[in-house]
């Protein structure tokens, strides 16, 4: 038997996710890989592990077996990299952290060179997503969030709260002038998030504040809002750190809302120096952006 780890590891996702869509997004590669690898796997083993089912693919009698085996493998894996993290005393390795799309972008990406002359023996890699990295899994090793973790075995620092508020471009405003000062007003068409998205609070406010607007645009992530409103698409809520951009205007007489932004890391890694390294790194990007 010359099963790898690595094969496992995709059976597990896939079993874990339901689909090999959702399980290549999880890895980070392509859906034939994890189909070909699952696939490759199975022959190996000479059993069938999945089966398509009414709400994706369903593991087998045997499929069930081998996630036990390979759930309590995950387990001594991540076991051991923690153990190994708490020998860490030097800034020296790889480093994984995960931010919103837009914060990472704009306000951590351009400090990236300036950090790894000050640290080259740290090879960090920035992740942009609007996905929520699973810490305690090891998909990242910190992670800026505007999610308050509920995790125990997450340790958890508050960094800033940051405003938000609703912009326009000049040339829409142009076509739907207002009184200086003023918010949004009727007859503006809106930009928001794409309804999947409807529960985080600059979506709720819209529908508090402006019910009967007409949406004109519905997009998934932060930087594509703002790139609508660029656009002249509308007016639309967005943190400060987007919105301060000289093709946009600030509408109102101030922030409508603020959330408050976290850095998160496993408790595993508090004496690992290099994470604590980029720890403090991401919290000054933070307090540079909102000093």
């Amino acid at each position: 038997m010359t099963t790898s780890w690595d094969d496992l590891r995709v059976f597990l996702a896939v079993a874990r996710a339901g689909s090999a869509s959702a399980a290549a997004l999880a890895l980070g590669i392509s859906q034939p890989t994890v189909s070909r690898r699952v696939a490759a796997l199975a022959r190996e083993l000479g059993i069938e592990l999945l089966r398509p089912g009414a709400r994706g693919l369903e593991l087998t009698t045997a499929g069930e077996r081998l996630r036990g085996q390979a759930e309590r493998i995950d387990r001594a894996v991540l076991a051991a990299r923690r153990a190994v993290d708490r020998l860490d005393v030097r800034p020296l390795g790889a480093v994984r952290l995960t931010a919103p799309e837009g914060l990472g972008l704009v306000v951590v990406a351009p400090r990236l060179e300036a950090f790894g002359r000050q640290h080259p023996g740290i090879d960090l890699v920035l992740v942009a997503e609007s996905a929520v990295a699973n810490l305690s899994r090891r998909e990242a090793d910190l992670a800026l969030r505007f999610v308050r973790p509920r995790q125990r075995e997450l340790v958890m620092r508050r960094l800033a709260a940051v405003p938000f508020a609703p912009y326009a471009s000049p040339r829409y405003l142009r076509g739907h002038p207002r009184e200086p000062g003023a918010g949004i007003v009727g007859g503006d068409e809106l930009v928001a998030l794409h309804e999947s998205l409807e529960s985080s609070p600059d979506s709720a406010w819209l529908r508090a504040h402006a019910p009967h607007h007409r949406v004109r645009v519905r997009v998934h992530t932060q930087l594509a809002l703002r790139a609508a409103l660029l656009a002249g698409a509308g007016v639309g809520i967005l943190p400060d750190y987007l919105g301060d951009d000289p093709g946009l205007r600030r509408l109102g007489a101030g922030p409508v809302l603020e959330r408050d932004l976290f850095l998160v890391y496993h408790r595993a890694l508090r004496s690992a120096e290099r994470v604590q390294v980029v720890a403090r790194f991401a919290a000054s990007c933070v307090d540079r952006r909102t000093a």
